[in-house]
């Protein structure tokens, strides 16, 4: 170890009792801090990074090893591979991913693999949840927004997203349909995606 060998250091330069404990000092916390680092493979066949994304299934069809999940809080569309043996519970019956309704809220683990795309590793979804996206939302259209939508019956809360131009709606789906939500807020003047 290095501050064991500072008075070999300090006999052939006169500051060297000093500098080897300042070499020291330094080193700790280095050594400290590179141990606490998570391991990464910045290797291009191997590079990967793990997301959790929120959002809802997306209209567009991408075949039965894909699907494309409207990303909560951005204007992006996501596709994603899939399992094509992957299956959840929906509307109590084991559903495959590509028979999954559009506009079905979902929390997605999804692994980046640069080379392949973007994987799906783990798929959570909430029939009394989802995210309306629109073709423009102004933000002097909140308040507008904001009154249909607390006076819709089944509505159970809601958050506006003026910047990516959605909506993210919990509600009652025995009360009120995804469908009807839609219609309701298309007859007050919006414009959905």
């Amino acid at each position: 170890m290095l501050t064991s060998n500072k008075n070999w250091f300090a006999r052939i330069h006169p500051l060297g009792t000093g500098i080897a404990m300042v070499i020291a000092a330094l080193l700790v916390p280095l050594t400290l801090f590179a141990q606490n680092q998570p391991e990464k493979n910045n290797s291009i066949n191997h590079a990967y990074e793990s997301n959790k994304i929120m959002g809802t299934i997306g209209n567009e069809k991408m075949g039965k090893d894909k699907i494309v999940i409207c990303v909560l809080g951005t204007k992006a569309c996501m596709p994603v591979r899939i399992d094509t043996s992957m299956t959840v519970k929906y509307q109590n019956k084991d559903t495959k991913l590509p028979d999954l309704p559009f506009g079905l809220y979902v929390e997605a683990d999804v692994k980046d693999n640069r080379a392949g795309g973007k994987t799906l590793n783990n798929l959570r979804i909430d029939e009394t949840k989802t995210v309306i996206c629109f073709t423009e939302l102004k933000k002097e259209q909140e308040t507008k927004l904001s009154d249909v939508l607390r006076t819709t019956k089944g509505v159970n809360d809601f958050e506006i997203h003026s910047e990516s131009g959605q909506v993210y709606i919990a509600y009652n789906p025995q009360t009120i349909a995804y469908k009807d939500l839609e219609s309701v807020i298309r007859n007050a003047g919006f414009e959905i995606e």
